[in-house]
């Protein structure tokens, strides 16, 4: 008996040991377009409550309700940027807002801000209504709805739809989550915005995961951009991750970045 019991106690810790988890998760990037322009971007979120992995490091549930703060500053060579939001989580509602100001090296600066409301009908359902507004127009009001699809403990499908309330603007995204099994995982999306002036965009990318830590992707779009990368975690706290970009019919528009990830 008592042999079962620490076997048991043994497995129990086991499994919270490698139930990985995190509450924040900053990312510092530097893009170096066509050799001529360059970016730098900071960008954190901070969450209220820990965030589990679904294996991968880097992957989390599809729709987040956990309380988060976040920011975010650019600067590259036509402006300097700062953002700051948060989404506040209580019983089965959500409220979030968030404010934006861009400084544009030519000269002129503009601002916007964003209040949003948003009702989780369960846990795979969250409807959400955002108000954006521009500085020098009018306020837009987006309607969108986000749900999960759970295909097993492990995989699903995410599907997100968003409009305005002019009908002008219409998104649809989809994403797919895959355990393959044996520390393996498959990840898919696609999206596609169509606007009411006629013209319509859609993008398709994927991850393939040889471990929890160490992930490559490609995607590609209507435009003819394509790109690909890889990212690994040399700890479950730091990662790091290269990307390359480039056109089709466009040789020379090449994009290269370089990003460095620490979650805790």
């Amino acid at each position: 008996m008592k042999h079962l019991s620490i076997a048991l106690a043994s497995a129990l810790f086991s499994s919270f040991a490698f139930a990985q988890s995190y509450q924040s998760i900053s990312t510092l990037e530097y893009a170096d377009y066509d050799s001529n322009f360059d970016e730098l971007l900071l960008n954190s979120k901070y969450y209220f409550d820990s965030k589990e992995v679904l294996g991968p490091l880097d992957q989390f549930e599809y729709i987040n309700k956990a309380t988060n703060v976040y920011g975010t500053v650019i600067d590259n060579d036509v402006f300097g940027s700062y953002s700051a939001g948060g989404e506040y989580f209580f019983d089965s509602f959500m409220i979030g807002a968030s404010y934006g100001y861009f400084d544009y090296d030519n000269g002129g600066d503009s601002d916007s801000n964003s209040l949003s409301v948003g009702y989780l009908v369960n846990d795979d359902l969250l409807f959400k209504v955002d108000r954006v507004d521009y500085e020098h127009l009018d306020a837009i009001y987006f309607f969108s709805g986000q749900y999960n699809h759970a295909l097993n403990a492990t995989d699903y499908i995410g599907f997100t739809a968003k409009f305005d309330d002019e009908f002008d603007y219409r998104e649809v995204s989809a994403k797919y989550f895959k355990d393959l099994q044996h520390g393996n995982y498959l990840t898919v999306h696609a999206s596609f915005i169509d606007f009411e002036a006629g013209d319509s965009y859609w993008q398709l990318g994927s991850s393939y995961y040889f471990s929890k830590a160490t992930s490559a992707f490609v995607q590609f779009d209507e435009e003819d951009n394509y790109g690909f990368g890889a990212k690994h975690f040399f700890t479950t706290n730091f990662a790091v991750e290269a990307g390359y970009f480039n056109n089709w019919d466009d040789s020379d528009a090449d994009t290269y970045y370089l990003k460095a990830t620490a979650q805790f």
